[in-house]
């Protein structure tokens, strides 16, 4: 599993945890709820020395969230690299946080991608909320964020961990932070169980709809773990899913589901 994969694995893992009204069942997800912004990723990161430029429980805690994954995917050096912080940093904050990104040319105001973390922004146009993104389409951002409710649009400060969803040109979107990740490519894995039923059609391209590219979908979340919404529409996730099938059997990248791209998927069903 590469970095990227790694911190959104854990932070999805998060999904329904509800703050605390005191500093009791931390570690547990739904025990003790209340709106005292009492967490177990705060007290965790409170407990590592120079993290923070102070203590942190019982502060609002979106940013804390974000910050925890990635100590919990990586340790306190490695995770303090991707996120550009500092010792004693700030980070807590949000508009700190993506300060510190914009500080290593690591900021962007477009153009997700998965593992970037985004910053949303107020009416008055100053940072406050942030979240992880694992899954960009092209219409939505989708996102995994603490301090946060069920409740569509950005909210701030609503005491649980959440999945949700924003459309690219949402209005309150401020930006996106890039950690550095190290990307290693997956190559292609038999699992257990039925083969998937491989697509008849010898040619895809972006933009292609139907059952067929719903096929096509199946085999690479099977073969490379591509992690697509099989919902028979090419987009930029399944073209560059293609390319990376591609890449691992060692075959040109065009994003382009061809013929010699068929041979190489009929050849991992026998």
């Amino acid at each position: 599993m590469n970095e990227l994969d790694k911190v959104i694995s854990i932070a999805k893992q998060e999904e329904g945890y509800l703050e605390k009204k005191s500093n009791k069942d931390l570690d547990d997800k739904i025990k003790n709820a209340g709106a005292n912004n009492y967490t177990k990723y705060a007290r965790d990161l409170d407990n590592i020395k120079n993290f923070y430029n102070g203590k942190k429980q019982g502060f609002a805690w979106c940013d804390v969230f974000v910050d925890w994954c990635f100590v919990q995917a990586f340790g306190v050096d490695r995770a303090r690299e991707l996120l550009c912080q500092p010792l004693n940093s700030c980070g807590a904050g949000v508009g700190f946080s993506a300060n510190y990104y914009k500080n290593k040319n690591q900021y962007y105001k477009s153009n997700p991608k998965a593992g970037d973390q985004i910053f949303f922004k107020n009416a008055n146009g100053s940072a406050t909320h942030t979240g992880l993104v694992y899954q960009v389409d092209n219409k939505y951002v989708y996102t995994i964020e603490g301090n946060t409710s069920s409740e569509a649009g950005v909210i701030a400060n609503g005491g649980c961990v959440r999945l949700k969803k924003y459309l690219l040109s949402y209005k309150y979107i401020m930006g996106y932070g890039r950690p550095n990740y190290k990307y290693e490519e997956k190559k292609p894995i038999h699992y257990n169980g039925l083969f998937p039923t491989l697509p008849s059609r010898t040619y895809f391209k972006k933009g292609d709809k139907g059952i067929q590219v719903m096929y096509l979908q199946k085999f690479l979340n099977w073969s490379i773990n591509a992690g697509l919404v099989e919902d028979g529409i090419i987009g930029n996730l399944t073209t560059n899913a293609v390319k990376k099938f591609q890449k691992a059997v060692g075959i040109k990248q065009d994003g382009l589901f061809g013929k010699n791209s068929l041979a190489k998927a009929k050849a991992f069903t026998k």
